[in-house]
């Protein structure tokens, strides 16, 4: 029992470490919980125990002091990281939680947690019944109820169920956000000689005050902006399937993340990198900071971070 302890704190050293590094996302990992899952084998219950606890420990020492000594179990650092971070605790408030759950069973910290909340917690619960369905507990507002029942009357059905009203919102919302493929034929606009050439107009009238006063307006060739073109955005994500495009080169393992994803510049604005379709690039949010970390410095990075802005 006191190997797996000591093993234990072990590895959330070992994860402090990868995740100060962003060693998981050189993996082609888009989180620290997806590298605990997939790469060190933990189930999907025990990686965010593991996590959850090493970014507590981190950032309040002295949990790790009591992990040690056995004032606390991994699961109450977990619930208790959980906590701290649904409540917005600062480290003065969650020392002196940590005293009053320190030497006390899981049962009795979760009643110490639940009186210390100001909200009730919402947990969505998911459970696997059958090959083809599952379960899911979920607690909503009066709002998300007053959603359902408009859908339902947009439907022209009272008695519609609620696995047919999610599945309706559900594909609606998919539909809009996905990427079609008319935009295959999206070309570039015409260039100012194609455009004399389609119109039979020469360089003299279309500079001319009479066309200025019609406001017909030519494509300008504009100084390099971060504005980037709906047309480019389509063909990017297209090329990318709505899918992070990191891969790693040693393993050859791409990102499997689809959510979050952003237009990252491969050679950055900041360095005069163009804003082209050849120098941009499909990343979810951990790669472009893997990538920022790597053109500019983790310690730029983690100081523009310190202030409040988006690294």
């Amino acid at each position: 029992a006191a190997g797996e302890k000591s093993a234990t704190l072990i590895l959330l050293e070992h994860l402090a470490e990868v995740d100060d590094r962003r060693l998981h996302a050189s993996l082609g990992y888009s989180s620290l919980w997806e590298y605990a899952c997939k790469a060190l084998g933990f189930s999907e219950s025990q990686a965010s125990e593991r996590v959850n606890s090493m970014r507590l420990t981190v950032r309040v020492p002295e949990v790790k002091k009591s992990l040690q000594e056995g004032q606390l179990s991994l699961t109450v650092v977990s619930k208790l990281a959980t906590h701290v971070r649904r409540e917005k605790l600062h480290s003065t408030e969650t020392l002196e939680l940590l005293k009053s759950v320190s030497g006390k069973p899981t049962r009795e910290v979760e009643r110490i947690l639940a009186a210390d909340c100001t909200e009730p917690a919402r947990t969505d619960r998911v459970k696997v019944i059958t090959a083809e369905t599952t379960r899911i507990t979920v607690d909503v507002d009066s709002e998300f109820m007053e959603l359902m029942n408009r859908v339902k009357e947009l439907k022209g059905n009272p008695a519609l169920s609620a696995q047919d009203v999610f599945k309706t919102a559900l594909k609606e919302f998919v539909k809009r956000r996905e990427v079609k493929p008319v935009f295959e034929t999206v070309t570039a606009p015409p260039t100012a000689n194609e455009f004399d050439a389609l119109t039979g107009r020469d360089r003299a009238s279309r500079d001319s005050p009479s066309l200025r006063a019609q406001k017909v307006f030519l494509p300008q060739v504009r100084k390099n902006s971060r504005y980037i073109p709906v047309a480019i955005k389509h063909r990017i994500r297209r090329r990318s399937g709505d899918r992070c495009e990191y891969l790693d080169l040693l393993t050859q393992r791409r990102c499997e993340s689809r959510s979050g994803l952003q237009f990252d510049h491969i050679v950055p604005y900041a360095k005069g990198g163009p804003t082209r379709e050849d120098n941009l690039r499909h990343f979810c949010g951990i790669h472009n900071r893997l990538s920022a970390v790597h053109h500019f410095g983790k310690e730029k990075l983690d100081r523009f971070r310190a202030v409040g802005g988006k690294a």
